[in-house]
């Protein structure tokens, strides 16, 4: 089984050295990333499952998992971030549902 936390601090380590290396495309994506959550229309939550949801449409593990520890961070509950990706496995069908059950167990792991 998966070490979420481990993963996570690993894609953490990753973008900082990405993001370093890359100069201002780094910082720019930062800067996109950081208005992009902000408390707006919508509750940074809610666009943290928004988020997400997407990562789990495109299979994408590192997103899930970062996305995962921002859902929770954002104060999302079990039940909330379960909803989020039952929007997914609506959207994509069932390899859906193998990358949200990967997200629930995420969840689950980062949530202790």
């Amino acid at each position: 089984m998966t070490d979420y936390q481990e993963q996570l601090a690993e894609c953490q380590a990753n973008n900082k050295n990405l993001f370093a290396s890359v100069g201002e495309a780094g910082k720019g994506f930062g800067a996109l990333h950081a208005a992009s959550v902000a408390d707006g229309v919508l509750d940074t939550k809610t666009k943290e499952l928004m988020s997400l949801s997407i990562s789990v449409v495109e299979r994408c593990e590192g997103c899930i998992t970062q996305h995962t520890a921002a859902c929770i961070k954002a104060g999302a509950s079990r039940e909330e971030f379960a909803e989020a990706v039952s929007v997914a496995i609506m959207m994509a069908g069932g390899p859906a549902t193998v990358y949200g059950g990967k997200a629930l167990v995420c969840f689950d792991q980062l949530s202790k």
